[in-house]
């Protein structure tokens, strides 16, 4: 007569060996799913030269734009990492939650909780924001914003901040267009030729326009339309030509803003720009 308790113990065991067989399969198959539940709370940057920064991306890898910059000592908030080796890409998250992104796990080493809440846990470096209009933010954990242009000029900075903020955020926003150009990363990669045309137009009412496109090849085409002391800037993701048209938002130094729009000519020689403003401002220019 068979014993029931002993037959309960048999059956127990072999159904505990076949859920560890099927966990370390699957834990086998989904090698990217098991990483990224391993790794400390939080990272603090490290390895990064010194009169440099790393490159916080918005996907894991090269191609995908930077969305902010972080020195050594920043310290993030750990949310997975996948890959192994110099081939490791983790997802951090400032501790105050406002900055996330993907940066190149080398460059990593495990850290405590941080002292504060900023992106490096230290008041006086600048936290970077690209927005999707091309233009940079600059905050300071004291409340200081300055905000900058496509190509880098300062548009407007809160009454907040101090010489010193205005010097450290024009740095930070010099350092983050060179290292944000297309081939230029921690990462490596070859220069590409520079891109610049010119053209001239006029604004609807008889005053004479001008503008110019230029960037680097494969990557964010700067624009910057001027006349009668109306400045704006813009930014195109495409080359002039490579595409039948493409649209960008524009903002003035005046406080005005609006739209561009850039539309390969039929003929195939050049292109021509047109611009609307909220203020009832527009104009086109012919590249």
């Amino acid at each position: 007569m068979n014993n029931p308790t002993i037959s309960s113990r048999k059956f127990l065991r072999a159904g505990l060996a076949v859920a560890g067989l099927a966990l370390n399969t699957l834990l086998t198959t989904l090698p990217g799913a098991a990483l990224a539940q391993m790794g400390p709370d939080y990272w603090k940057v490290a390895g990064v030269a010194s009169n440099d920064t790393l490159n916080i991306r918005s996907g894991p890898g090269t191609s995908n734009p930077v969305v902010a910059r972080a020195p050594n000592g920043a310290v993030f908030r750990n949310l997975g990492c996948r890959g192994t080796g110099n081939d490791r890409w983790c997802h951090l998250e400032t501790p105050n939650g406002q900055i996330s992104g993907w940066a190149a796990g080398r460059f990593l080493q495990e850290s405590g909780a941080p002292t504060g809440g900023t992106i490096s846990g230290r008041p006086d470096v600048p936290e970077l924001h690209a927005r999707s209009s091309g233009e940079i933010e600059v905050r300071f954990s004291s409340g200081c914003t300055a905000l900058f242009n496509p190509i880098g000029r300062v548009i407007t900075a809160g009454s907040s901040c101090s010489p010193s903020q205005r010097s450290a955020a024009d740095e930070a926003v010099a350092s983050y267009l060179r290292e944000n150009s297309p081939g230029a990363s921690h990462e490596g990669g070859g220069a590409t030729s520079d891109i610049s045309i010119s053209g001239t137009g006029t604004i609807y009412g008889g005053t004479s326009l001008t503008g110019r496109i230029f960037g680097q090849k494969e990557g964010a085409y700067a624009l910057t339309v001027s006349g009668d002391g109306l400045t704006c800037t813009g930014l195109f993701r495409h080359a002039p030509g490579t595409v039948g048209s493409e649209s960008t938002t524009v903002h003035c130094v005046d406080g005005a803003h609006g739209t561009a729009v850039l539309v390969r000519n039929r003929s195939g020689n050049g292109s021509t720009l047109t611009m609307t403003l909220t203020n009832g401002t527009g104009g086109y220019v012919i590249f």
